[in-house]
Order: structure tokens, then C-alpha cells, then sequence
């Protein structure tokens, strides 16, 4: 009896010890790509997909530690510019899919799941796209030569690449439809007193060239604005009235350290309104990153002191919160995040800056460890 309970007791000490190491957030932290390392993928499988923004490098070598970072922590992905329209479609009588082929490819290899960013922007689009000669092209070429654009690419990766987003950032910061080459050219084409008819066409293009594909509208701020939030409900409310074929919205959430759990809920539930005019809307995270500088401060170089790192941490389980209660209301079911670490981080403007969950030596970071637990 003794040497049974003696045997109990040790099992249950191993075990107890195995969920600290590979769940606790106070433990050394381990290289992503470790095999004893946890797994971001893992931990969220039973609510969400976890994602980062690649580039064809990261996955060109087999062997290098991004690469098995990638295999390891993730099971979406998204490429951060090789699938912008300017990279694949660089001359009107030229596309080079060769990026995207590989990366496409990679994520069947190892059952991760592709996402597409993004069929139509005001930035990086090629400047053949809006000119006819040495004048602007009419609506109706642009529309043309957007619909075939959008045709070519969906249909190569049919069946594939499961969600497109479909139109970018088309809201302003001003809570208005963004004035752009697209809303400026073709503005109110069918005459109905809206200027939203490049959104509508893009996304029944992409309709009838997938019909099984998820159709995102993406921005950015509308997890933060309530008014940018208001004004991009009213927008796909209205699209969804003419049966524009809008699947979900993409979340950005480029974020800053503090940011309000309160008010990311705030504007959540502004937009989740939108599932009573269509019930199987759904939500996506698709840029997610924390500001350690916040937005709108002046830059200097961030300690990483004890203080810093509590609140960025609490910004990251806050977020994560928020995120997982989306989840488990079915409405969300990926999670991305814009950069693989924090050395290729875009938010690395002039200085150092640590908004991911890996930092730089492609270490997990504490607050990977923190979300983790949440799960």
C-alpha cells in the first residue's frame, strides 16, 4: 500500500510538473521552434486558428529555425506583401505567382490553413491599373481590368486559399468612405447614391470566381473607433441590403500597450450587430500586433522594465480575453498576427519595438506563455 501511494503521489507531482513547464508563464522561456516548446496552434485548437504574417524567405529553407518556428507555432498564415495586387500583378499583360505558388504549396504540405491579402487596396497597387495612356482610365476599364484581376487570382488558388480579403482599409480615418483612386474613378457607377460600388464589384467577382471562398472586408481601428466601427457597420449593412456577397470582416488590431478590453468590446458588439441581417457573419483578427510605443506618442527607446513588461503582458491576455469569449460565442475562428517575430516587426520604425509574442531570437515570449494559459 505504501509503495502504491508512493507511486500515486510521484505521478502526480510529474504531471503537475509538465503543465508548469509547458504552460507556466514564470518558467525560462524556450525557442519557439523547440520540440519541447508549446505550441500557440495547440493551445487555441479548440477555439481558434493562430496565425503570423510570412514572407517566401521564411519558408524557403527547411532547416532554419523560421521555418520549424512556423511548422510549430502555427496553422494559418497570410503573406505580408507577395500577395498584394502590386506583387502579383506588377504589368497589365504580366502576373508572378511565383511567391504566392510556394507559399500556397508550403501551407498544404504541412495542413496549415492560407489566407489571401488582399485583392483590392489604395496602397501597393500598380500604377498601370488606374491610367489609360497619360490620362486616368474610365470606371469602366478600371472596373474591367479590377474584375480580372480579381478572376485571374481567386480562380488559380480555388479550393485552396479558403478567405480572401477581398477590399482593404476602405474606410477613412474620418469615419468616411475613404477617398481613394478606386472611390474617386468609379464613384457612384450604378447610380443608386453611393459611392461603395468598387467594394460591391470586387466581391462579386471574387464570388463567382470561388463560390466557396469566405469574402472579407478588412480595416484597421474598428476593434478601437467606435466611430469607425459605426460607420463600417452602416456600410456593409447597406452592401448586405443590395445581397453584396460579404462573408465576414477582418479585424486588423494593431493595437497599443493599455489598450481597453472595454472598448475593444464596445466596438465588437457594434459590428456583431450585423449577424441579425446575416446570422453566419463571422470575425477574423487578421493583423494583430501591440504597440509598445502607443499610437500618436513620441518615440524613444523602451525599457523593457518590470512595470513595461506587466502591462504589455496584461494587454496581450486582455486582448486574448476578448478574443476567446468571440470564440466561444462562434462568431470567431482565426487569429493572426502581422510579423513572425519582433525582428521583422513593420512597426520597427527607427527604433526597436517588441509587439509580437516571439521576440526577436525567436524566443517565447512571457505573454505567449500568459495567452496560453487562458486557453
Amino acid at each position: 500500500m505504501k509503495i502504491r501511494t508512493l507511486s500515486k503521489i510521484a505521478a502526480f507531482i510529474t504531471a503537475a510538473s509538465l503543465i508548469m513547464t509547458s504552460c507556466g508563464s514564470k518558467q525560462e522561456s524556450q525557442y519557439a521552434y523547440e520540440d519541447s516548446a508549446p505550441s500557440l496552434a495547440e493551445a487555441f485548437k479548440d477555439h481558434f486558428r493562430v496565425g503570423a504574417a510570412i514572407n517566401s524567405w521564411d519558408i524557403s529553407d527547411p532547416n532554419s529555425n523560421q521555418y520549424k518556428t512556423i511548422v510549430k507555432q502555427f496553422n494559418t498564415l497570410v503573406m505580408e506583401n507577395e500577395s498584394k495586387p502590386d506583387h502579383l500583378h506588377p504589368a497589365e499583360d504580366r502576373y508572378d505567382f511565383d511567391a504566392f505558388d510556394k507559399f500556397v504549396d508550403f501551407c498544404v504540405e504541412h495542413d496549415i490553413t492560407p489566407r489571401g491579402h488582399c485583392l483590392v487596396w489604395h496602397s501597393q497597387v500598380p500604377g498601370w491599373m488606374f491610367k489609360d495612356g497619360n490620362k486616368d482610365a474610365s470606371a469602366e476599364l478600371l472596373l474591367e481590368r479590377m474584375k480580372e484581376h480579381i478572376t485571374t487570382v481567386v480562380t488559380r488558388y480555388k479550393g485552396k486559399v479558403k478567405s480572401w480579403d477581398v477590399c482593404n482599409e476602405v474606410i477613412g480615418d474620418d469615419g468616411q468612405l475613404r477617398f481613394s483612386d478606386w472611390s474617386r474613378i468609379v464613384g457612384d457607377y450604378d447610380g443608386d447614391g453611393d459611392k461603395y460600388d468598387f467594394i460591391e464589384e470586387a466581391f462579386r467577382a471574387a464570388r463567382e470566381a470561388d463560390p466557396d471562398a469566405r469574402l472579407m472586408i478588412n480595416d484597421y481601428s474598428i476593434e478601437s473607433s467606435t466611430d469607425k466601427a459605426i460607420r463600417m457597420y452602416n456600410a456593409v449593412k447597406q452592401m448586405l441590403s443590395e445581397d453584396v456577397p460579404i462573408d465576414g470582416i477582418g479585424f486588423q488590431m494593431h493595437i497599443g500597450k493599455g489598450q481597453s478590453p472595454e472598448g475593444l468590446k464596445e466596438c465588437f458588439d457594434i459590428l456583431k450587430r450585423l449577424r441579425d441581417i446575416k446570422p453566419d457573419l463571422v470575425f477574423e483578427v487578421t493583423e494583430l500586433d501591440v504597440n509598445c510605443y502607443g499610437w500618436g506618442q513620441e518615440k524613444k527607446d523602451v525599457e523593457l522594465t518590470d512595470e513595461f513588461l506587466e502591462e504589455f503582458n496584461k494587454t496581450y491576455t486582455d486582448t486574448y480575453k476578448v478574443l476567446l469569449e468571440l470564440a466561444d460565442e462562434g462568431i470567431l475562428d482565426s487569429v493572426i498576427m502581422w510579423g513572425l517575430h519582433d525582428g521583422v516587426s513593420w512597426l520597427n520604425d527607427g527604433h526597436q519595438n517588441y509587439p509580437m509574442l516571439i521576440d526577436k531570437d525567436l524566443k517565447l515570449k512571457e505573454a505567449a506563455y500568459e495567452v496560453m494559459d487562458l486557453a
